[in-house]
């Protein structure tokens, strides 16, 4: 449940009428918070979805579900429009008409914002409204409170490490420690409420994207648009990777990175990765998500919060509504800068390789070699049981290389005839937590 952070303060404030437009899961669990819990200074005034007749967990009075999007877009009555339709259209084009009307808006839809923020932004950035999108990315919805202070005190953030998708991170703990391949993890993920039906956005690195993408934004504080950038999902981490990790004292993760480059842009990419298993985002368990932040003077924040879910998100809804009932400066991109990022090639990392060898007398000697060629040092060597009659796996860590270097080096070991498979390659990332 949430609670104002003074019932007394708010029972002086004005009131604030609301909309809510989507009556679907998360839906559901404002409307509850909202209407039959009851949050003082916050009215409950109008309900819209599509769908009158389908049966919820949750009831309204006759006449306050409403088909029409006019009903509080354009309604003068309502003072804050909630937004949890998802997708790109008619969302959009509900909070811009918001916002022209004079209302300040309320959403979860990280897509939207990742791909289209920039006239959202813009807009209400124009018309002096507020967006409130902690929603977006509920498992990192601390951020906002440290974003807010940060911007209050002049503090600049110059890394951010995060996992962000609690269906990855799910499934990834899963094959840590209960020693399950994939396939098997998300089916487990599925049958518990952890994973949809179909995962795409989770576990090919999307989901994640949207929520660095809005990162981003708050960092540079720009609505700009921002150009592409590396991203890996999980589907191709097997059991064997978990194992040899684990062995080194790290735990596989689905991380997001921002990091201010030397060139004055900004490095970003996703990937699995390996961190180190006692640090905050290593012992991250479950769905659980998580965010190392380090500012300008390097003093180091860490975050941690449940992922996705009904009440976890509604209660996240509430927490921007009363933000904005009570006048709290709410972070929010205010400028059209462009966002420089930084060539991908140039990052230096840290890297975990996984080779299929024969298993034969100079083997290492010509990887060694070509490593050698790219500037490449090698800080570790496993070789470990055979994988087949002729065939062994050779795990090989590096020390900090380039990232063009690297994947040079890779392509050329592939090529070799005693490599029988593609190289696994994952960076390996420096914590501070």
């Amino acid at each position: 449940m949430v609670e104002p952070r003074s019932s007394r303060k708010n029972s002086r404030l004005k009131s604030k009428k609301v909309a809510v437009i989507g009556f679907g899961t998360i839906g559901t669990g404002v409307v509850d918070l909202l209407y039959h819990r009851g949050v003082p200074g916050l009215e409950l005034v109008t309900v819209v979805d599509k769908d009158l007749q389908r049966k919820r967990a949750v009831s309204v009075p006759q006449g306050m579900l409403v088909p029409d999007l006019k009903e509080a877009t354009d309604n003068p009555a309502v003072d804050i429009v909630v937004e949890l339709m998802g997708g790109i259209e008619p969302a959009k084009t509900v909070l811009l008409n918001s916002l022209k009307n004079g209302k300040d808006v309320v959403t979860a839809n990280k897509k939207l914002l990742a791909k289209e923020g920039y006239d959202v932004f813009q807009t209400a950035s124009n018309l002096g409204r507020k967006v409130g999108f902690r929603a977006s990315f509920v498992g990192a919805h601390a951020l906002i409170h440290e974003f807010r202070q940060a911007k209050a005190m002049g503090r600049r953030f110059r890394k951010i490490q995060a996992i962000l998708n609690g269906t990855s991170n799910y499934i990834l703990s899963t094959m840590t420690h209960g020693g399950r391949g994939f396939e098997e993890a998300l089916k487990e993920a599925q049958s518990k409420g952890f994973a949809e039906f179909d995962p795409t956005d989770d576990i090919d690195g999307h989901d994640t994207a949207s929520k660095i993408r809005i990162l981003l934004g708050l960092i540079a504080d720009s609505y700009h648009a921002v150009g592409p950038f590396p991203q890996e999902g999980i589907r191709a981490i097997d059991a064997q990777d978990i194992k040899y990790a684990v062995e080194l004292g790290y735990a596989v993760k689905l991380v997001g990175v921002i990091e201010q480059s030397s060139s004055g842009g900004f490095d970003v990419s996703i990937h699995p990765s390996l961190v180190p298993s006692e640090s905050l985002l290593g012992s991250l368990p479950g769905a659980m998500n998580g965010i190392e932040l380090i500012d300008e003077h390097n003093v180091v924040t860490g975050l941690v919060n449940p992922g996705a879910g009904t009440y976890p998100t509604a209660e996240s809804v509430v927490k921007d509504l009363l933000d904005i009932l009570e006048g709290r400066p709410m972070p929010m991109p205010s400028a059209s800068e462009d966002i420089r990022l930084g060539p991908p090639e140039e990052i230096r990392r840290r890297f975990f390789l996984r080779f299929c060898v024969l298993d034969q007398a100079g083997v290492l000697a010509q990887i060694c070699n070509i490593f050698w060629k790219y500037n490449i040092s090698i800080a570790s060597v496993i070789q470990k049981e055979a994988i087949s009659a002729e065939s062994v796996a050779l795990v090989i860590t590096t020390h900090e290389a380039r990232e063009g270097d690297l994947q040079a080096a890779v392509a050329e070991v592939d090529n070799l005839e005693v490599v029988k498979d593609k190289t696994k390659v994952m960076r390996i990332l420096k914590t501070e937590t």
